[in-house]
């Protein structure tokens, strides 16, 4: 057989080729026996040509703002020091397998804001110092590029090739063999991608307990939030993963404990270890010690500290804090970084925050963070800029493949919304986000709940559908060079539920210029099938007269585009479609037939 050998200490992409090196260099000592090399150039070749190109499905699917300590996240949180040890001492003691049952996977639990994302950022560094091989994937519901499932296998791939370069060629196979394989469902991927790596991950005859591969899959519950379906999925397929013989892998998964989750794991025939974030966990004590940490470091970093008392804060004022988190860290965080961050003095903005006003009569848990997260959202100079900015965020989470900034979209549906101006209006919400010319960066995802809940959040509620309306027509209708925004409006439109006058009129009056190159941007098939979805379910049983005519453009216009071939089964069942295709294509052979005649006269 022959030998290969490869480079363990990165992982290169694909696109770079093979690495240049030479064998044994300052080798002793070194027997070989019954070996074959193969060396061009002095590059060692890895068996089997085109591993790099078989890989490159996988890398495109990768989403680095998913691994720990991405550079592209604004959500990188940690547990204060000396916070939670209990927690994390029962996690590290879990993967060791000190606990006295041999569980494969944990899954920890706890409300929206106890500090979840936390503990997996801080067990994943604490991993990572300790020499802990893992593989990580931090799912965010604001962040598009990990809201959804589709990059989950590649990017754990991707990280697992670091710790053991071999596996590349299992996965290579894999995809030669089928190169749509991060289409198929999870199952399919893990069963396919990831279940041909454990025989390529050696087991040492003399560390037959060696130490596990970690998967830390964090916020679950965040991922394709809409529909659920993959959050089951997902926790199947590890399950099945880590019920093979010999598997190398540990899986840690947090999320919060909504029901299908809940009977997702509770429907797994394998054990679960597993830890729900409660009071039994004392964790008014933590944030005790939280707060008192940050107000020591806002007294000796904030410029106006100079002003601030020695006793001040008083002990009541740490207390009134720590009750108001009602043992959920995100409250306390968010009104600390609030402090910390405005540029009055830290006292008054702690008497600003101690004012804040709630409903007497409510029974809800968020009571206390709705109602900070109501004052620091008045406090912004253009309330109507920044929901502007907010309910087109939201928006773009709804939609897939977006590759448009946010400010490029603002400033075509309101030309005053320069990037400028529009960093001004958020420069007093530092508290709950960060803002750059591609997105706004929640904190934490308790944010988008808040702002899409009606009840809580008052003035401030975002319907997500009402926002498109409004937007759509705007962005439709702007200049022929803005293909892209076209296209935008396109994929607006799959979501609505309902149409208005204006999205009616631009429909009906769309310019064919603006269809011009639509298929350069369009992901024909998909977007094409579910625009004329979209169409007929706004239309076809409200406004016959409308979905005849915008119905009939279409078509018209995939005849004349040479996009037929794109429309499937169901798009050509809707009403009136094969009509229209008829007349079209009639129209088209009488318009050859006049020119080719024309022609020969």
């Amino acid at each position: 057989m022959p030998t290969v050998y490869e480079e363990s200490s990165t992982d290169r992409n694909p696109d770079d080729g093979p690495s240049s090196t030479s064998i044994l260099k300052n080798a002793t000592n070194t027997r070989i026996k019954d070996s074959s090399f193969t060396i061009i150039n002095n590059n060692i070749q890895s068996p089997g040509d085109g591993v790099s190109d078989s890989l490159k499905p996988l890398y495109k699917r990768v989403a680095p703002n998913a691994i720990l300590n991405a550079g592209g996240r604004a959500d990188e949180v940690k547990c204060y020091p000396g916070t939670r040890e209990e927690v994390i001492d029962l996690t590290e003691r879990w993967m060791e397998g000190k606990d006295g049952v041999a569980h494969g996977m944990m899954w920890l639990s706890g409300p929206a804001g106890a500090g979840k994302s936390a503990i997996m950022q801080t067990v994943a560094e604490r991993c990572q110092e300790r020499g802990i091989q893992a593989a990580n994937f931090f799912f965010f519901r604001s962040d598009p590029t990990r809201s959804t499932a589709r990059p989950l296998v590649a990017t754990l791939l991707h990280q697992i090739f670091k710790i053991y370069p071999p596996a590349r060629q299992a996965v290579a196979s894999a995809l030669s063999n089928d190169p749509i394989l991060f289409d198929a469902s999870i199952q399919n991927q893990f069963n396919q991608l990831l279940a041909p790596v454990l025989h390529d991950i050696p087991q040492p005859v003399e560390f037959p307990a060696r130490r596990p591969i970690v998967l830390f899959i964090d916020g679950l519950d965040e991922c394709d939030s809409e529909q659920k379906s993959s959050q089951r999925q997902i926790v199947q397929a590890l399950d099945y993963l880590l019920t093979q013989n010999n598997c190398p892998f540990l899986a840690l998964v947090a999320s919060r404990a909504e029901p299908h989750i809940t009977m997702a794991f509770r429907e797994l025939a394998s054990p679960v270890k597993s830890i729900f974030l409660d009071e039994q966990y004392q964790p008014e004590k933590d944030i005790r010690a939280f707060v008192t940490g940050e107000f020591a470091r806002i007294k000796n970093s904030h410029h106006l500290a100079h002003m601030l008392s020695d006793h001040w804060p008083s002990d009541e004022d740490v207390e009134a804090i720590v009750k108001k988190s009602s043992g959920q860290f995100i409250y306390a965080a968010t009104v600390m970084r609030y402090i910390a961050n405005s540029s009055a003095s830290p006292k008054l903005s702690l008497e600003m925050v101690q004012e804040i006003q709630v409903p007497v009569a409510t029974n809800s848990p968020f009571v206390h963070l709705d109602a900070i997260y109501k004052y620091i959202l008045s406090q912004a100079e253009n309330r109507e800029a920044v929901m502007d900015l907010l309910s087109i965020d939201l928006l773009f989470q709804t939609l897939e493949d977006i590759e448009y900034s946010l400010d490029d979209i603002l400033l075509i549906y309101n030309s005053r919304y320069t990037p400028e101006f529009l960093h001004s209006c958020v420069s007093d919400l530092t508290a709950i986000l960060k803002f750059n010319a591609l997105n706004l960066k929640f904190f934490h995802a308790s944010l988008p709940d808040f702002l899409k809940d009606k009840l809580r959040a008052g003035e401030y509620y975002i319907d997500v559908d009402a926002f498109g309306a409004k937007v759509l027509p705007a962005i439709w209708m702007t200049t022929p060079e803005y293909n892209y925004s076209t296209v935008l409006a396109l994929k607006v439109l799959t979501t609505l539920k309902i149409p208005t006058p204006d999205i009616t009129k631009s429909l009906r009056t769309i310019s064919p210029v603006l269809m011009d190159g639509l298929v350069d941007f369009m992901n024909a098939p998909y977007d094409l099938n579910a625009v004329l979805g979209s169409i007929h379910r706004l239309y076809y049983l409200h406004d016959a007269k409308s979905y005849k005519q915008i119905m009939r453009q279409w078509v018209s216009w995939c005849v004349s585009s040479d996009e037929l071939q794109n429309l499937n089964l169901e798009s050509r069942s809707l009403p009136y479609v094969l009509t229209y295709i008829w007349i079209a294509e009639t129209k088209a052979w009488a318009s050859r037939t006049l020119k080719n005649f024309n022609i020969k006269k």
